[in-house]
């Protein structure tokens, strides 16, 4: 103690220069750690920068410039699918219970005169056979024309009864000999589709999609020659409304039946298409498809199950999901 009060100054300054060392050791040690940390940092991002270097594909200045153009191209096609897939969206349809319960019936008696006044490719005359009292998938209506009120309802049969319409020219252009029956989703009214006047379609084959992809389902049944379907499904595949063809059956005379599936049942744009790309060639598929049965030069029955598309999914949304 007598040392440390005869040496006061010398201690202080010797007690000073020990925290310094202190202090000045625990800075190095823990600068040494952030640097241990950076070189961690660094070395591992120069193994990630290696592997991409040597990835397939590299993220070259070429190959982000080729995958923007790509996803460019991608927005186009969708552009142009949805554009196919909207032309029902522009379909006028009215909200006039009277004046569409009128058009309705106004429908059933034209295309049974048609019917009765068809004429083959040759103008020679040849009648479509049609049940008595058809109602061309309005059955519900031949007898009971009592206007409905709900708008949206009312909407929805409107739009059927031009989608029906469209179907039916196609139809009896191809010069069936006989319609056997016409069949589509009644959903303005409560009907059991097992009583035979309704019809529902399959949900592992339609490609509606809730919020995205709404679908109007029909079925034709007619019998004729083989021309007859082709002529009428290579009508179809010109793609003037969206509909889709979703199944053939064929019943022959012998009561053997040949059935073709034109959709595998994904419920995507692809399997509408055939290809998400957009390619038009992949339209007539349907009709491709068709050539392949084989069957006999003798009346046959056909019934051929179709969808018409439209779109609900926002563009915005759509566009997004790229």
């Amino acid at each position: 103690m007598g040392f440390l009060k005869k040496n006061l100054t010398f201690t202080i300054i010797v007690v000073i220069c020990l925290l310094a060392f202190a202090a000045g050791a625990f800075l190095a040690f823990a600068e040494s750690n952030k640097i241990d940390n950076a070189k961690q940092k660094i070395t591992s991002a120069e193994s990630q920068l290696n592997n991409m270097r040597f990835a397939d594909p590299a993220p070259s200045q070429e190959n982000v410039a080729a995958s923007q153009e790509n996803v460019q191209q991608l927005v186009t096609e969708l552009k142009k699918i949805r554009e196919d897939l909207e032309r029902g969206a522009r379909m006028t349809t009215s909200t006039d219970g009277i004046g569409v319960m009128a058009s309705v019936q106004q429908y059933i008696s034209e295309y049974r005169r048609k019917a009765a006044a068809h004429s083959d490719e040759n103008d020679v005359e040849s009648p479509i056979g049609v049940p008595s009292d058809f109602g061309f998938g309005f059955e519900q209506y031949v007898d009971d024309a009592s206007p409905l009120e709900d708008e949206a309802k009312i909407k929805l049969l409107d739009k059927q009864r031009q989608i029906l319409s469209y179907l039916l020219d196609r139809l009896y252009d191809a010069d069936p000999e006989s319609i056997v029956s016409v069949k589509r989703e009644v959903l303005e009214q409560e009907v059991d589709a097992k009583d035979g006047k309704g019809f529902s379609i399959s949900p592992a084959v339609s490609a509606r999609v809730p919020g995205a992809i709404d679908t109007l389902a029909f079925s034709l049944s007619f019998t004729g020659y083989t021309d007859s379907l082709r002529d009428f499904l290579n009508d179809l595949s010109k793609f003037d409304l969206p509909i889709v063809v979703r199944s053939i059956e064929v019943q022959r005379p012998t009561g053997q039946k040949v059935s073709s599936k034109s959709s595998t049942g994904a419920n995507s744009l692809d399997a509408i298409f055939g290809a998400f790309g957009g390619d038009t060639s992949a339209k007539p598929e349907v009709a491709k498809e068709t050539k392949k049965l084989v069957i006999s030069e003798n009346t046959s029955t056909f019934t051929v199950v179709l969808e018409f598309i439209e779109i609900v999914l926002p563009a915005d949304s759509a566009e997004d999901n790229i």
